[in-house]
């Protein structure tokens, strides 16, 4: 029998699929894979465009509210994460896409930038997936936003899992608009498993607790889901590849 294939310690440049948040500020959330080195990380950003660019998905997303827009560097400019976590690349070219499909490994749909100009402000969240570290217990996510907006990173933590993106309805006013901006952890009542193939929150209002502190309850109320998935290869194998991962809207109430 043949050894297996050493897991590779050393990223390769690539490209690598961001999902877009918001629109007063615009954050970047890594599409991360368990199964490949070089996608091994959750990450957000907080970026720039060019002024070109911005205006375009702007108005395009005004257009298409419930749509997931997301952006990929170009083939000509590929990096590793570690790259950007480090400041050693700031800026690169990417294109931007409207809708997003589990179908085929991941397919973007509609192209409406093929070249825009992306700065790196500053990354807000950088963390390479260790699969030695527990699972907790419920449903908790990164909470983070300008005091504007407000949006919710499901935390990725072994295989298998899920990604959960979504905005607020409105950000909460229990937190100091200096913390939503650096991003906390909040912890919802669901627990954590099994992993569902649809969103575990429906839209209201939850009892969260800030960092997971028991006696740091405040409520906090959640909107529509615009992306959610066990697929695009995050899992060394798709729990709901037979049921096809579900991405925007359709979120089941929880029990």
């Amino acid at each position: 029998m043949n050894a297996p294939t050493p897991w590779p310690i050393v990223d390769t440049p690539n490209t690598h699929g961001m999902f877009m948040l918001g629109t007063t500020t615009l954050y970047l959330c890594h599409m991360p894979m368990f199964c490949k080195e070089d996608h091994h990380y959750q990450m957000t950003l907080q970026v720039s465009l060019d002024a070109a660019s911005m205006a375009t998905y702007l108005a395009d997303k005004a257009g298409n509210p419930g749509s997931a827009y997301n952006l990929i560097n170009l083939d000509t400019c590929q990096f590793t994460l570690p790259d950007l976590a480090t400041g050693a690349v700031t800026t690169y070219p990417a294109i931007i896409y409207r809708d997003y499909s589990n179908d085929g490994g991941g397919t973007p749909s509609n192209p409406i930038v093929q070249s825009a100009t992306v700065t790196v402000e500053r990354v807000l969240y950088y963390r390479a997936f260790d699969q030695n570290i527990p699972r907790p217990d419920n449903l908790s996510y990164i909470l983070f936003g300008d005091g504007q907006q407000a949006h919710l990173d499901h935390y990725i933590a072994a295989d298998p899992d899920f990604q959960h993106l979504l905005t607020l309805p409105e950000a909460p006013n229990w937190l100091s608009v200096t913390q939503l901006k650096a991003g906390v952890l909040v912890t919802f009542p669901p627990p954590s498993t099994p992993i569902g193939c649809s969103s575990p929150l429906a839209p209201g209002s939850y009892p969260v607790q800030f960092q997971g502190i028991a006696t740091a309850t405040v409520p906090l109320q959640v909107g529509d889901t615009f992306w959610y998935s066990t697929g695009n290869m995050l899992n060394m194998n798709d729990p709901c590849a037979s049921q096809g991962a579900m991405a925007m809207g359709e979120p089941v109430a929880v029990a």
